[in-house]
């Protein structure tokens, strides 16, 4: 099961760890950069009306509040209750609105929407071109759309273990976590529903340090795949024990690639 689809389907606690990681990763300066990039690309404009879809607990919709202005609105929409209520309680500006809803089916009217964002969302759904389709219906005609997602499938890193870095890198990004080549996918489906993409900016993301967000994935990586018997034990522990002593030598070296899309819908 991916928790990520709707954290409410897991624990109320495991839900409140899931919301206090996306704030505690958001901090970081490798998602600061992405987050930035976003928000630049798609270029929110005081007064504008825009919805954030897969909001979370909020990280990119306080971003667009204060482009917009107190004059603006912003409204946060996401499927689980646990991650509106920390949004509401993080909310401080007054163009800040959260809701609990469904993004497949939205409860506003046509052309209600300057624009729309979604960050990390589409790899966690099961029907992407159902929520491109929504988001263009609620979106006015010469409307912008912009999108951030990772590409599990471009993660490189620098270790002897070759044929063992692709099995646990593939399996991870076959088996666990929602569809990780979204990142890839993102202008067939654009294009597929509806949008003009205006930009496509891959952004990569270097790691050589013990803080880099990748290390943390790839350390999950090798954890989940020897739970699930994708490795064993002794795989587990050399793949990692070169990872340490990369670290420890100042030579440890990973990538991966996210993607930034804008997009707008026709002019009537």
């Amino acid at each position: 099961m991916n928790s990520w689809s709707n954290p409410d389907a897991v624990s109320h606690q495991d839900a409140a760890n899931m919301a206090a990681f996306l704030e505690e990763r958001a901090q970081t300066p490798e998602q600061q950069r992405l987050h930035a990039t976003l928000i630049s690309q798609f270029a929110p404009q005081p007064d504008e009306r825009l919805i954030d879809v897969g909001c979370g607990t909020g990280v990119i919709a306080r971003r667009l509040a204060s482009c917009v202005g107190e004059t603006g609105y912003v409204l946060g929409l996401d499927i689980s209750t646990v991650m509106i209520k920390m949004a509401r309680q993080l909310s401080v500006h007054p163009a800040l609105h959260f809701e609990q809803s469904d993004v497949t089916a939205l409860p506003y009217a046509e052309a209600s929407f300057d624009g729309a964002t979604a960050a990390r969302l589409l790899l966690h759904v099961d029907n992407p071109a159902a929520i491109l389709r929504e988001l263009r219906r609620v979106v006015k005609p010469g409307g912008r759309l912009g999108l951030l997602e990772w590409d599990w499938g471009s993660l490189t890193i620098d270790h002897s273990q070759r044929t063992l870095t692709r099995r646990i890198l593939d399996w991870r990004c076959d088996h666990h976590g929602g569809e990780n080549w979204m990142g890839r996918q993102l202008l067939r489906y654009c294009q597929a529903n509806g949008w003009h993409v205006c930009e496509v900016q891959p952004l990569v993301t270097i790691g050589r340090t013990a803080t880099s967000t990748i290390l943390a994935s790839l350390r999950r990586a090798a954890e989940i795949a020897l739970q699930h018997q994708a490795i064993t034990a002794t795989e587990h522990d050399t793949w990692i024990g070169e990872i340490e002593q990369r670290l420890a030598e100042g030579v440890f070296f990973t990538t991966m690639n996210d993607y930034v899309i804008v997009a707008e819908k026709a002019r009537e």
